[in-house]
């Protein structure tokens, strides 16, 4: 009785996983080797000290994205995902108007937010001037009617559709960087104008998309209730920001910027890309293609019950993450070299320290995704502060004794506080039938 209850079991999950889209996966791959070869070719062309100039004018006008923008992170962007299902391409459409208008607002908003911040960086910090602030700030607003329009997509199960758009959209950015790179003075002036030129034309095709997509001329608008449930979908609580702006967004690097020069601050920021791309890119691997290749093929019963699935699925993602960051460990020597020059050299061994945060922050993918619904928000948040206030602390004196050193070492012990808590709270809470298998 207990093995046919297993097999049924089982085989009803085998039934449930979706085949793997390769075209997709190997849209998003390609992707994001084309971002990379982007950020080596900016990095290679103004030099590690520009480098860090240009990347931190990023930084200061994306971090608070996130919190303002509709649909910019994962939290929200899933929330509104989900407010799509069931309905009709005529709401969808009126759905659509609505979030763009509340984005339009959103973006005043942070226009306002975001001058105010630019003065303080003015203040505090000499490399930015402001038309540099004013540049990468233009270069940002794209980003946000482009979520409003892979929330969209996504909801209409267009995946791959809003895979070729951000293809397009690295290429166009690779094009022009090129074309940037010709250029006699390169400064980060020019590269921010880039940003904003490429954000621009990937916009105007994604506009394209949705109106070939969608009945925009025959939109049903949103009624009350339905609306409030949009609204509600959008806030992001400001505690889960935080966490995240401060543990996984590096917000160390404001006191590198305040303390050591832009040629620091440039090597941290490389070495803080490599980290945050493997976190991306191991689960994305793990859940998109390995993972349904391999149960399909596999026969008999893959799970015992929702806990020993947590446990195996971990284990799936330990086994590939350790693996890729060791092999980048060995041969980011030779790739940085090659690919950046000897300049760039200094930034081994913040990148290493980053590596070993990388293989616990792609493991606790797979608790975090359990954990999303669950009703332990609090307890996941105080792991998140108890984790943010440890970067905090060590952040000051590791940065002001080791430089760059010191802020991978405080953010790689964050991030790894951060990671065991998760996995050990949703261990535990299998183990009680608190969550279910998902």
């Amino acid at each position: 009785m207990e093995g046919n209850v297993l097999f049924a079991y089982s085989t009803a999950k085998k039934h449930l996983l979706a085949r793997p889209d390769y075209k997709q996966v190997g849209l998003n791959i390609t992707t994001i080797a084309v971002n990379i070869g982007t950020y080596a070719m900016v990095a290679r062309v103004l030099g590690a000290s520009t480098f860090g100039t240009y990347s931190f004018l990023q930084w200061l006008a994306t971090i608070t994205v996130p919190l303002i923008g509709v649909g910019m992170s994962a939290i929200t962007s899933n929330q509104l995902v989900r407010a799509h299902n069931k309905e009709t391409p005529f709401s969808i459409a009126g759905m659509f108007y609505f979030l763009w208008y509340y984005q339009c607002r959103r973006i005043v908003l942070y226009s306002v937010i975001y001058l105010a911040l630019a003065f303080l960086s003015f203040l505090l910090f000499p490399m930015c001037s402001p038309l540099r602030l004013v540049l990468s700030g233009l270069a940002t607003l794209p980003l946000f009617l482009n979520g409003i329009i892979g929330v969209t997509l996504r909801s209409l199960r267009r995946q791959r559709l809003l895979a070729s758009v951000n293809l397009f959209g690295a290429l166009i950015t690779l094009l022009f960087t090129i074309i940037a790179s010709q250029l006699q003075g390169q400064q980060p002036e020019l590269f921010l104008l880039v940003l904003a030129l490429s954000g621009t034309f990937t916009l105007m095709l994604s506009v394209i998309c949705i109106a070939r997509q969608l009945p925009l001329q025959e939109a049903q608008k949103p009624g009350f209730f339905l609306s409030a449930r949009l609204h509600h979908c959008c806030r992001l609580p400001f505690v889960s920001y935080g966490i995240d702006a401060i543990i996984w967004q590096h917000s160390e690097i404001l006191l590198l910027a305040y303390w050591y020069s832009s040629q620091e601050l440039g090597l941290y920021t490389v070495s803080m890309m490599i980290s945050a791309t493997i976190i991306r890119l191991v689960p994305g691997l793990l859940t998109s293609w390995i993972l349904p290749v391999f149960l399909r093929h596999q026969q008999g019963p893959h799970y015992l019950d929702p806990y020993d699935s947590f446990i195996k699925t971990s284990c799936y993602m330990a086994f590939l993450a350790a693996p890729i960051c060791i092999l980048v460990t060995l041969i980011s020597p030779t790739l940085i070299t090659y690919c950046l020059g000897y300049a760039y050299l200094p930034l081994l061994q913040p990148l290493r320290i980053l590596l070993i945060a990388s293989v616990f922050g792609s493991i606790a993918t797979v608790s975090l995704t359990r954990l999303a619904h669950s009703e332990r928000q609090k307890t996941l948040q105080q792991i998140g502060m108890a984790s943010a206030l440890i970067n905090i602390v060590l952040a000051i004196p590791c940065i002001a004794h080791w430089g760059m050193e010191g802020a991978a070492f405080a953010s790689a012990s964050a991030q790894i506080i951060a990671a065991l808590g998760s996995i050990i709270l949703c261990a535990r809470l299998l183990l009680k039938n608190e969550i279910n298998f998902t």
